[in-house]
């Protein structure tokens, strides 16, 4: 019997500062590349994104004074995994490993004590349990993944 390739996504929505969202992003994309082992296909995605929701939230915890003014990001780390190994709990295991990114961190040197207290709210959406309307989601989404994909309706 055959194993199907596993397939799920991780999106993360995020706003804050130009400068805190970028090391963000870099540091979010290493953490899932080298989640898995090689044999998981992984792809990232990153897309501009305004959330009146989270644009509110940085807000009400932040000063355009000191930070400038936030944006809106959406990462999307998809993983495609022909041994059929990856599980729900790995999905969410590298999702928490990398929203620990947001958190302050009180031993970080190389970055201004202001930036360090920037409060960045985020929104996580896992896919776990994809269905063919989801793989063709994240196909869309991540081609780099070079997922084959059935259509939904038959044709004649």
């Amino acid at each position: 019997m055959a194993v199907q390739t596993v397939v799920m996504e991780c999106r993360i929505r995020v706003c804050g500062s130009r400068k805190r969202i970028q090391r963000f992003t870099d540091r979010a994309s290493e953490i899932a590349v080298a989640k898995f082992p090689s044999t998981v296909r992984c792809s990232i995605s990153v897309d501009d994104c305004d959330s009146t929701l989270l644009r509110h939230q940085w807000h009400r915890e932040n000063d355009v004074d000191t930070y400038g003014v936030p944006v809106g990001r959406e990462l999307g780390f998809a993983f495609a995994d022909p041994t059929g190994r990856l599980t729900a709990a790995k999905l969410e295991s590298l999702s928490l490993d990398i929203l620990s990114e947001l958190q302050p961190d009180p031993f970080e040197t190389e970055s201004p004590a202001a930036e360090l207290s920037e409060q960045v709210p985020w929104i996580l959406t896992l896919e776990t349990e994809v269905d063919r309307t989801a793989q063709r989601d994240i196909a869309t989404r991540h081609p780099m993944l070079e997922l084959r994909v059935a259509p939904l309706f038959a044709t004649s």
